[in-house]
């Protein structure tokens, strides 16, 4: 008996703590370097807000957002040493899965493999600059201060299917973070929790393989 069709699906990799490492804690580091302030108080004093969230939908500018970090984090440095420390959070590529991203296991399953991430302008600069020579594995990257909404709303993951031409319910997405998986999940994606390569291989042996052409569009 022939096996049924599957749909196009697209899988969704999550970039910071997926696709590169990052901390904020560097961030903080390389403020207090910079000001001569004691890293500990500014931990103490940093914050994910609202203009933080503002910023990451494209929401206000990088000279509101870096001006709001310098009342927020009690600061007197500039705009050019603010941002230095905004970039400096970025670690590695994720070598492995990236080569694990590349191979016909994975190409065979998908019709196309993209990057999504909650960022913002000054981040998303540098880091696509910082991981040029690896993005090419992705042919694309969604970014939630291009398209003016955060994952994991639903308008997010609408917004992405839309523009892969398959439904919301044919996304697979690959993210670190917990709450973003659970809300994923409820939204009808089938979602994954990353922590290494060896359970992101096993979580593909779940998924049939994509059968549908790629210029499917459902």
């Amino acid at each position: 008996m022939p096996r049924p069709e599957q749909p196009p699906r697209v899988l969704l990799i999550d970039m910071g703590g997926v696709f590169f490492t990052y901390s904020f804690l560097s961030a903080l580091d390389a403020w207090a370097r910079a000001s001569g302030q004691d890293a500990g108080k500014l931990r103490e004093r940093w914050r994910i807000d609202a203009p933080f969230d503002a910023f990451e939908r494209g929401e206000i500018t990088p000279a509101a957002y870096l001006d709001h970090l310098r009342h927020l984090l009690a600061l007197d440095l500039s705009d050019h040493q603010l941002a230095a420390g905004w970039n400096a959070i970025y670690g590695h590529a994720n070598t492995r899965l990236l080569g694990l991203l590349g191979t016909a296991e994975v190409r065979d399953r998908f019709h196309r493999v993209v990057g999504v991430s909650n960022t913002n302008t000054l981040h998303a600069d540098f880091w696509r600059e910082l991981y040029a020579e690896h993005l090419p594995v992705l042919e694309t990257v969604h970014c939630s201060h291009e398209m003016g909404v955060t994952k994991p709303a639903c308008e997010f993951f609408n917004r992405v299917a839309a523009a892969h031409g398959v439904r919301r319910e044919h996304l697979v997405l690959i993210d670190d973070i917990p709450e973003v998986v659970d809300a994923a999940r409820a939204l009808g994606l089938a979602a994954h929790r990353y922590q290494d390569v060896d359970a992101f291989t096993a979580f593909l042996d779940t998924l049939p393989p994509a059968t549908a052409s790629k210029d499917t569009v459902l």
